[in-house]
């Protein structure tokens, strides 16, 4: 199976992820079975996703982000829904985690390649048009 992307598809099994811990607290201990049935449903698809990527990309960089920029989406979306309070500490925590994701992305052996070939794609079309 041919990923769109990795990191798209990484971004998505993080988002569903968050989706479905919102959906487990809206099920109210697994008591209201809509919401309940949702929630599994939603960590079974992000399980699968994250799997897909775990295939192209290194696990280490891969969990790191997936756990990382998790629990920042579920503590962003706990003061939004719920009025979850975040202390200032937090807030410089999540700011790190984030700026730790960045950092990661940026330079893992993937990111390395695809610039890599960017890089020589830009040259072999550049010297394709120089010539006659």
């Amino acid at each position: 199976m041919q990923l769109p992307g990795p990191w798209i598809v990484l971004l998505g099994a993080i988002v569903v992820e968050v989706c479905a811990t919102i959906l487990l607290k809206l099920s109210n201990g697994m008591s209201q079975p809509l919401f309940a049935v949702l929630a599994v449903t939603c960590y079974l698809l992000a399980i699968w996703l994250f799997s897909l990527v775990q295939r192209v990309l290194p696990m280490g960089i891969v969990y790191a982000l997936w756990s990382g920029l998790g629990m920042v989406l579920v503590s962003i979306a706990a003061w939004l829904l719920w009025n979850e309070t975040i202390h200032p500490w937090g807030l410089l925590g999540m700011a790190l985690i984030a700026l730790g994701a960045i950092i990661l992305q940026g330079t893992s052996p993937i990111a390395e390649k695809d610039r890599a070939y960017s890089v020589s794609s830009t040259h072999e079309k550049d010297s394709s048009e120089a010539a006659p």
